[in-house]
């Protein structure tokens, strides 16, 4: 009964994803009632109201989050998702907001990140009360506006004393489930860097955030002296690093501007790439620079240098469920006479973050950098045995005909917001439907495939009243 009534309810679910997806909700300027934008804020209103046409008990939380709620019961499970979305970039064959249906796809910005998942919990919902399922818990669709830029709706959803799921899960992911995700921490330190002698570096910059790893840094190097000038020409030229660097060096009066490139990677995978300020502190070390400038670069050779696990930060561990933790230089700049860098950890489920802090920040006070900013996440980890694993591993197997295998991931996704929440779905095992790039899309076959996992694992969670 539950699935011929979501077969009959195909229609109006494509053509809520196409109008939902037809909103701009790119995160923007905070405004009079719309603390992360015009954009998220619009969509917002339009997603409460339209809810409420679907008979849901809808709430608008603080303009900066919302709900729509189905059932009775003392409890309620959860799916959570997102209306804001990426900006659309360049390069469509289609119309980003055109929410367009070709080849039996939805085309648009955000249809599969995150607008369609949320549509589809709310016709999910709507199948099982509407098949007449009696449940033990309420049923709740939680959607935020923030997600791309920092999650801080969740935040404000949970420091509102909104009620919180017994169980949940977020598609916004991929398949089977994921049930750990590493802790994160990122810091910003600051060292002074003065120069010292002729021979001085007035500019350097390099990276584009936090948790990329840094693929070009430009350094320029002042000397009146033309002998010296050329010592640095003639290194530059003979500098052999790595596979996947490279360094250009070009005289512009009695400076040498310094290009030094390596390769980007995520952050939550630095293995697969080459920092290029890594690079550049190994170049550097043979100039031997005097002061502080020349301190900073020995410094950071060796603490960081070519190393991604953190064994000279004191911080090397790993775990069975998710990994070695990883270290990612991301950003780094110098200005008024100090210079500082970014380093994006990510650690093992089953560590703790004092694990961390403790033995990192002795080696920055040993080393005089100062932590100019902390920011943390903490990890997730559902376990294998718990009720919510179990019965979301149940519904993919009999849904799919494959095993519904557990993964550990070094990012984070929104499940990190609130307990009792997975990550589960929507994208399949082998699928590349362009997320966060050009000609973003969702087959209409997908789509049904989703809705029927869906509801089905939020009446297993639920559970059918006796």
């Amino acid at each position: 009964m539950l699935e011929k009534t979501l077969d009959a309810m195909k229609d109006d679910l494509t053509a809520a994803i196409q109008q939902v997806v037809r909103i701009p909700s790119v995160g923007g300027e905070p405004a009079e009632g719309a603390p992360y934008g015009e954009g998220p804020r619009k969509c917002l209103d339009w997603t409460l109201a339209f809810a409420e046409k679907m008979g849901f008990r809808t709430k608008n939380v603080d303009n900066a989050a919302g709900w729509a709620e189905m059932g009775e019961g003392d409890e309620m499970v959860a799916v959570l998702g997102h209306l804001d979305v990426v900006p659309e970039g360049k390069g469509w064959t289609v119309d980003p907001w055109g929410g367009e249906l070709k080849d039996d796809m939805i085309w648009g910005r955000g249809v599969l990140d995150n607008k369609g998942p949320v549509m589809i919990g709310l016709f999910a919902a709507k199948a099982i009360f509407d098949s007449g399922i009696r449940l033990k818990r309420r049923v709740r669709i939680i959607f935020g506006t923030n997600e791309e830029q920092g999650s801080k709706c969740m935040k404000r959803y949970v420091e509102l004393g909104e009620e919180l799921p017994a169980a949940g899960f977020t598609p916004d992911a991929e398949y089977p489930i994921i049930h750990a995700e590493k802790g994160i921490i990122t810091y910003t330190v600051s060292t002074p860097f003065a120069p010292s002698g002729d021979m001085k570096i007035t500019s350097l910059e390099g990276g584009v955030a936090a948790n990329v790893v840094m693929a070009e840094v430009r350094a320029e190097i002042e000397d009146p002296r033309a002998e010296c000038r050329q010592r640095v020409l003639d290194a530059a030229s003979s500098w052999q690093g790595p596979k996947g660097s490279s360094l250009s060096a070009d005289e512009d009066g009695n400076r040498v501007v310094l290009v030094m490139k390596g390769h980007p990677a995520h952050g939550s995978t630095p293995e697969k790439g080459v920092n290029a300020l890594s690079c550049l502190a190994d170049f550097m070390a043979g100039l031997k620079f005097k002061g502080e400038q020349g301190e900073f670069f020995s410094t950071f050779s060796r603490m960081v240098g070519f190393e991604t696990d953190g064994k000279s930060l004191g911080v090397a561990m790993s775990d069975e469920v998710s990994g070695p933790l990883t270290a990612c230089v991301g950003v780094v700049k110098a200005e008024n006479g100090r210079v500082s860098f970014t380093i994006n950890m990510r650690y093992p489920v089953t560590a703790g973050g004092e694990d961390v802090t403790g033995p990192i920040e002795e080696i920055f006070r040993k080393n005089g950098l100062e932590v100019v900013e902390k920011r943390v996440a903490d990890p997730l980890y559902m376990p294998p045995e718990s009720r919510l694993i179990q019965c979301l591993q149940k519904v993919y197997k009999e849904e799919t005909g494959e095993d519904a295998t557990l993964l550990a991931i070094g990012g984070g996704t929104y499940a990190k917001t609130m307990p009792n929440v997975v990550a589960f779905g929507p994208v399949f095992p082998g699928q590349d439907y362009t997320i966060h790039e050009e000609d973003e899309r969702w087959s209409v076959e997908d789509i049904m495939k989703n809705a029927r996992i869906m509801a089905k694992a939020l009446v297993e969670l639920a559970e059918v009243a006796g």
